[in-house]
C-alpha cells in the first residue's frame, strides 16, 4: 500500500513543475489533489503551503479573486497552527493579494500583524517583505511619506542583512513613490540600483522591468543615446524570454519524467529519514536511561544526607536531653539538701529560742505592755517556724519522700483545698508499690506546676488531678473549669511553667497533650513508661 504522504508530497511537486513551465492550470489541478489527499489524511501541516501556492498560480493567470479565495483559507488554518514562521508568510503573501486587487487598506492591516508576528519571531525576511509591503500599500493610499520611511526601513535592513532580492524589491517601491512625489531624479537614482543589483544577480524576471524603466530615466535626462541602448536591452532580453518560455513548453515531457523521478527520490528519502528517527529515538531512549540513574544516585546521596542529618539532630538531642537530666537531677538534690538544712539546722534554731523565750515568759514577771510585746515576739516566732516549714516541706515535701507520690499529691491537694481558692479533687489507681524516687519527684512537680498555673490563670473554683498506673505506664490528668484559652496560640506564648513542665516531661521520654477551648476549661494528659 502507498504511502499517502510521499502520494501528496508528489503531487505538489508536480504541480510546481508545472507552474514553472507556466501551465497554471495543470499545476492548479495537482495542487487541489494534493491538498485532498493530506487533508483525507489529517495531515494539515502541508496544506497553508498548498493553498498559497495555489492562490499564487491563480495571481500568475491574473484570477486575483480565486488567489484571494485559497489564500484567505491558507491565512485561516496557518492561525490554528504554531508556526510563527509559516503565518508571518501566508500574512504578507495574502496582503500583497489584497494589494493587487486595489483593496490596499485591507492589506496594510494584514502587513502590519506580518510585521508583528515577524518582529516577534526575530525574521528578518519576513520583517523585510512587511516593510516593502507597507511601502506599495501606503503609496496605493495616497500616504506617500509614510511609503516612503516604511521602504528606507526596508531598504536599511535588506542592505543589513545583506538581502539582494529583497533590497531590489524595496528599490523598486522607493522608485515608484519618488515618481509620485514628483522626484524623478530620486527614482532614477533608485532604478540604477536596482538594475545594479539585478545586472550582478542575473535577475532577469526584474531586469525586463528595470531595462524599461531605465531607457525612460535616460530619455527623461535626454540622454537619447543611453536610452536607446536600454531599450534595445529590453527588447533582446524580452525576446529571448518568450524563446525561453517555447522551450519551457517543449520540456514538459521531460518535466514528467523528472517528477516520477522525485517521487523514488522522496521514498527513498522517507526510509532514510525513518532510520534517522529510529537512531534519535534510540539516543533519547539512552539518555533517558542515564537521567534515571543520575535521579536514582542523586536520590541515594539526598537519602544518606538526611538520614546523616537526623543521626546528628538525634545526637543534639540527647545531648540537649543528658544535660537537662543533668540540671533536673542537680535542682532536686539542691532542693532536698536546703530542705535539710532549714527543717534540721534552722528549724531546730528557732525551736529552740522559743523554748527558751517561753522559759523565760514563766519566770519573769513583766510589765503589761512589754508582756504583750514579749507575747507578740514569741507568736511572730512561731510563724516563722511555720513559714519555714511550709517552705522546707515545699521544696521536698517529707510525705513525698517517707510515704510516696500518691500521699504526697493528697496532702497538696488538701492543702490548696483548705486555703479556699480552688477546691482540688484526687484520685489515684494502681499504685500498689511506690515508683523510682526520681520519678516521683518530677511527677510531683509537674502536678505542683500545672495546679500553680491553674491557681495564677484559670479563674476555676475546681480541679480534678487523676494518677493511673497500669503496668510500666502512669497517666497523669490535670482537668479545671476555667476561662480555658486557644490552644493555637500555645507555641507563641507558651510561659515559663508550661516550658518547665515540658522539660520535665523530656526528662522522663513522656508525652504530653493539651486540650482546651476559650470559656470551656482545659484538661492536661501527661503519659510516661517507668
Amino acid at each position: 500500500m502507498r504511502n499517502q504522504s510521499n502520494v501528496g508530497k508528489s503531487l505538489a511537486y508536480i504541480a510546481a513543475s508545472y507552474t514553472y513551465m507556466g501551465k497554471f492550470t495543470e499545476g492548479i489541478k495537482y495542487y487541489q489533489q494534493s491538498a485532498d489527499i493530506f487533508e483525507k489524511e489529517g495531515i494539515t501541516k502541508y496544506i497553508p503551503s498548498i493553498y498559497v501556492n495555489i492562490g499564487t498560480a491563480f495571481e500568475h493567470a491574473n484570477l486575483f479573486n480565486k488567489s484571494l479565495v485559497y489564500k484567505q483559507k491558507a491565512l485561516k488554518l496557518a492561525r490554528t497552527m504554531n508556526d510563527s514562521l509559516q503565518l508571518a508568510d501566508i500574512l504578507t503573501n495574502l496582503a500583497g493579494c489584497l494589494g493587487n486587487l486595489k483593496k490596499h487598506q485591507e492589506s496594510m492591516a494584514l502587513y502590519r500583524e506580518g510585521l508583528q508576528v515577524a518582529q516577534l519571531v526575530k525574521s528578518d525576511v519576513f520583517i523585510i517583505q512587511a516593510f516593502g509591503g507597507l511601502c506599495r500599500a501606503n503609496r496605493g493610499l495616497k500616504q506617500l511619506e509614510k511609503a516612503q520611511n516604511f521602504g528606507k526601513m526596508g531598504l536599511k535592513l535588506a542592505r543589513k542583512t545583506s538581502n539582494v532580492f529583497l533590497e531590489m524589491e524595496c528599490l523598486r517601491a522607493l522608485m515608484f513613490v519618488a515618481e509620485d512625489l514628483g522626484q524623478p531624479e530620486t527614482s532614477a537614482k533608485y532604478t540604477a540600483e536596482a538594475l545594479k543589483i539585478a545586472e550582478e544577480n542575473q535577475m532577469t524576471d526584474h531586469l525586463i522591468e528595470l531595462y524599461e524603466d531605465y531607457a525612460h530615466d535616460k530619455a527623461r535626462e535626454k540622454n537619447y543615446k543611453s536610452a536607446y541602448e536600454y531599450l534595445n536591452k529590453y527588447i533582446i532580453l524580452n525576446d529571448s524570454i518568450q524563446g525561453k518560455d517555447v522551450q519551457k513548453q517543449l520540456q514538459e515531457l521531460d518535466t514528467k519524467y523528472l517528477t516520477a523521478q522525485k517521487e523514488k527520490q522522496i521514498i527513498t528519502l522517507e526510509k532514510e529519514n525513518q532510520t534517522r528517527n529510529t537512531l534519535i529515538y534510540s539516543l533519547i531512549a539512552g539518555l533517558l536511561v542515564l537521567m534515571l540513574i543520575a535521579m536514582l544516585v542523586y536520590r541515594n546521596i539526598t537519602i544518606r544526607k538526611r538520614i546523616a542529618e537526623n543521626e546528628v539532630l538525634q545526637l543534639q538531642q540527647e545531648k540537649q536531653l543528658l544535660a537537662t537530666q543533668s540540671i533536673l537531677k542537680g535542682q532536686e538534690e539542691e532542693r532536698k539538701r536546703v530542705a535539710r538544712d532549714l527543717h534540721d539546722g534552722l528549724g531546730g534554731l528557732l525551736s529552740g529560742i522559743k523554748l527558751t523565750l517561753n522559759s523565760v515568759k514563766g519566770n519573769v514577771i513583766l510589765p503589761e505592755a512589754s508582756a504583750m510585746t514579749f507575747t507578740r515576739a514569741i507568736n511572730q516566732l512561731d510563724s516563722a517556724i511555720s513559714e519555714m516549714r511550709r517552705v522546707a516541706h515545699s521544696m521536698m515535701p517529707e510525705a513525698l519522700v517517707r510515704f510516696g507520690l500518691v500521699d504526697a499529691l493528697t496532702d497538696f491537694c488538701s492543702g490548696i483545698s483548705e486555703s479556699g481558692q480552688l477546691k482540688v479533687y484526687m484520685h489515684a489507681f494502681g499504685f500498689d508499690k511506690r515508683l523510682d524516687s526520681s520519678v516521683e519527684i518530677v511527677l510531683y512537680r509537674i502536678v505542683q506546676e500545672l495546679l500553680n498555673n491553674v491557681l495564677k490563670y484559670a479563674e476555676a473554683t475546681e480541679a480534678q488531678v487523676q494518677l493511673t498506673l497500669v503496668g510500666n505506664n502512669v497517666s497523669l490528668t490535670v482537668e479545671d473549669n476555667g476561662k480555658g484559652f486557644d490552644t493555637t496560640q500555645l507555641d507563641r506564648n507558651k510561659g515559663a511553667g508550661l516550658r518547665n513542665v515540658q522539660a520535665r516531661i523530656d526528662y522522663l521520654n513522656g508525652k504530653l497533650d493539651i486540650r482546651s477551648k476559650p470559656d470551656e476549661g482545659t484538661s492536661i494528659l501527661v503519659e510516661v513508661t517507668v
